[in-house]
């Protein structure tokens, strides 16, 4: 197994023993699953800097680079932010404020923590992909692309499966399934990714 994705695994083990451990309700991990969103974000803003041109005669221009970063974080911003609206609003049964977001980071027992292995997590994959070239070789205009094929799809499974969840009985019963519906999606998508980077090289084969 890859080092990124133990560690996503890892991390999808601990956010379950902290919520179990601290009695979080449905509603916590599926904010937390949604905090996934930021951190991704956050740590896309390196790989703008280290990606190769769009074409092999094209010199590093860092302007070019400022801005694509900041119209993804403007774009993506939209995003993670009515992603966020659905969270707080269906789930949570609040308006989503910078209050509102502070106040559950706080106010929650272990979500800090959860958040810190959240973010060291994603950490592990941007430093794996840095060393093996896949962060350097992959071009400008895909860096800018690359987090909604793995985001979007997750993100809406949970969301449609924490809704259905959310009617159990048995909030624990809840948390445990959330957490093995994620951590599936996390195995389905990376397996479907390296599918994906095999098929060149089997073509070439040929």
């Amino acid at each position: 197994m890859k080092l990124p994705l133990a560690a996503l695994i890892v991390f999808n083990l601990l956010s379950l023993a902290i919520a179990l451990y601290m009695g979080w309700d449905p509603a916590r991990i599926l904010f937390l699953y949604w905090a996934e969103n930021v951190v991704v974000a956050l740590w896309q803003i390196p790989r703008f800097f280290v990606a190769r041109s769009n074409h092999p005669e094209d010199s590093y221009k860092l302007p070019n680079r400022v801005f694509m970063t900041i119209f993804f974080l403007f774009h993506y911003g939209i995003f993670t932010f009515v992603h966020g609206m659905f969270v707080f609003s269906l789930f949570l049964n609040q308006e989503m404020t910078q209050n509102a977001v502070v106040n559950l980071v706080t106010g929650t027992p272990g979500l800090s923590l959860a958040l810190l292995g959240l973010l060291l997590s994603h950490g592990v994959q941007f430093f794996s992909d840095l060393t093996s070239g896949t962060a350097t070789s992959m071009p400008l205009n895909q860096v800018m692309g690359q987090p909604y094929k793995r985001i979007v799809v997750l993100h809406l499974v949970v969301l449609l499966s924490g809704g259905l969840l959310m009617l159990l009985p048995y909030p624990m019963t809840s948390l445990v399934l959330l957490a093995v519906i994620k951590t599936a999606v996390d195995l389905y998508l990376d397996r479907k990714q390296m599918k994906q980077k095999e098929v060149p090289t089997n073509v070439a084969q040929f």
